[in-house]
């Protein structure tokens, strides 16, 4: 959604300049499924790598990210999840940082549920700890009504500004990952849950799904691939450090 102030009029001819305003969205709720039938060779994916990554968010032509010059804090939620899942994140945390340029603190274990109601409704004075977990269609919107082979669900808001003048700037500021607990997956390698949170941490970062259904960020996880591809790597290069900072003018 956006949030638009209205116009006034002044005096009898004039129009009055649009005042700043504030303007948010949050994103669609964007995950990962289990193939259930064979990939696309990769002879025929050859043909959709000029899509090999898509961003989730576009502003003026320009990707919505995070400020990658600040500090990403986030959270686990660890309890009803895998013995070890907590290393997963860990490491896929880890990669993600590596390949962003990013900072990432983690601020240790939470009770919350990975849901929407997580999120911030209006833009937080510090950015909320981005929150990674195990969970349920019971306990999770994310995941409810969804189908059997969904493993993983995504969701971020952003806000920003508006100057009134045609100047608008925005930077992610939350982002919630639901990883489902009834998937029985392996902590490490292809259609792991090492690779399930590497794609959902895309999502977190800005990232869609590309058409390549080679690459990780794919709607489907591919089979075999453990690790973010190089059309992953190029659209996190693109939301990352190596990009520049997010300055919001008057947040």
């Amino acid at each position: 959604m956006l949030i638009a102030a209205a116009t006034a009029a002044l005096g009898l001819s004039a129009l009055a300049a649009p005042a700043p305003h504030a303007i948010a969205q949050l994103s669609e709720a964007d995950g990962i499924t289990l193939a259930a039938t064979p990939t696309p060779t990769p002879a025929r994916a050859a043909a959709t790598k000029a899509s090999s990554y898509r961003f989730s968010s576009l502003l003026d032509g320009q990707p919505v990210r995070w400020n990658p010059c600040a500090p990403l804090h986030w959270r686990s939620n660890t309890a009803r999840g895998p013995a070890g899942g907590l290393a997963v994140l860990k490491e896929s945390v880890a990669r993600i940082g590596q390949l962003t340029g990013t900072t990432w603190v983690y601020d240790g274990t939470s009770t919350a549920a990975p849901n929407t109601a997580y999120l911030p409704t209006t833009a937080p004075t510090v950015d909320k700890p981005v929150l990674l977990g195990w969970t349920d269609a019971t306990s999770s919107d994310l995941l409810r009504g969804r189908p059997q082979q969904v493993l993983a669900m995504t969701r971020t808001v952003w806000f920003g500004m508006d100057d009134g003048a045609g100047h608008r700037a925005a930077a992610i500021r939350a982002a919630v990952v639901a990883l489902d607990r009834t998937d029985k997956l392996p902590l490490r390698g292809a259609t792991s849950w090492s690779a399930t949170t590497l794609h959902e941490l895309g999502h977190v970062m800005g990232l869609d799904h590309p058409s390549d259904a080679q690459q990780l960020m794919a709607a489907t996880l591919p089979r075999g691939v453990s690790d973010l591809q190089a059309g992953d790597r190029t659209g996190l290069t693109k939301l990352g450090r190596a990009a520049g900072c997010v300055v919001i003018p008057g947040a």
